[in-house]
């Protein structure tokens, strides 16, 4: 059952009375149904696209994620000045999820090498930060599924793996080590100043200060604690984020083959018309 208490689409989570995450569970499932359903969907209207239609398509939808952004943290500031909250970090644009911004525009209105690695990073690092929020969106524990709070969170996090989808499945090559190479130099360019940033203010995004909230390695800060080794928390980080993207290529590449070959298969003895003669 969802939350049916008495709220608005636009109500602060501190705002909601009586809601403690009631809605997480049903609402998870159906945004996880109805996301790989649209993305199905979509994916198989748009796969024959060119390739710098699709990259134009990432462009425009990085800037509307810009834009989004900036409406969300005007919202949340002014729930959070008119509590006297204070400064809120969390509005801060220095997580991974974040790095969907200027990697989208790049990929779309940038030049040269830094295109090149955007588009790299949003085919990989986009389904990577994408796919691991969306499995377990943290919105559902604040805000009911009909609200903005929750409402941003799904939008953003669906773009994030559609937009590295689409450039994956139009792609005119397979993801390899050089589009892996390609994306994680993005990756360091954008999210290793992040490092001091946390240490200085003793903050945790990009998980570089503290692992305790990922899964599989929250009972490795307790390890590092007790030889004094906690320094070398960026470091394993960014050796998981390379151990990622590595995982998500071969699974694109692996995708993309797949999608060739049946591309190939429904291709194969159709009339060629005028305006395909070889």
């Amino acid at each position: 059952m969802l939350f049916a208490g008495e709220y608005h689409f636009f109500d602060y989570k501190y705002n909601i009375k009586g809601y403690a995450g009631q809605d997480a569970g049903t609402a998870q499932t159906i945004f996880l149904i109805v996301s790989v359903a649209l993305l199905v969907l979509l994916l198989s209207l748009m796969r024959k696209i060119p390739e710098e239609k699709a990259r134009r398509i990432v462009g425009r939808l990085g800037i509307f994620l810009a834009v989004f952004y900036v409406t969300k943290t005007t919202w949340e500031s002014w729930y959070d000045i008119a509590r006297g909250d204070g400064f809120n970090t969390g509005i801060l644009p220095l997580d991974m999820c974040s790095m969907i911004m200027p990697a989208g525009i790049l990929t779309g209105y940038g030049r040269g090498r830094i295109r090149q690695m955007a588009a790299a990073w949003v085919s990989i690092g986009g389904i990577v930060g994408g796919v691991a929020t969306m499995v377990q969106l943290s919105a559902f524990r604040y805000y009911p599924i009909l609200t903005f709070g929750a409402f941003y969170s799904m939008i953003w996090h669906f773009l994030m793996v559609f937009m590295g989808a689409l450039l994956c499945v139009t792609a005119s090559r397979r993801p390899d080590i050089r589009t892996v190479l390609e994306g994680y130099r993005f990756h360091l360019l954008f999210s290793v100043p992040v490092i001091p940033v946390d240490y200085l203010f003793g903050f945790n995004f990009m998980f570089y200060r503290e692992m305790s909230s990922l899964p599989l390695l929250s009972g490795l800060d307790a390890v590092l604690a007790q030889r004094h080794l906690t320094f070398l928390t960026p470091v394993l980080m960014l050796i998981v984020y390379f151990a990622l993207f590595c995982l998500i290529a071969a699974a694109t590449a692996l995708i993309w083959s797949l999608g060739r070959t049946g591309l190939r298969r429904t291709d194969r003895g159709k009339p060629v018309t005028a305006g395909h003669r070889g």
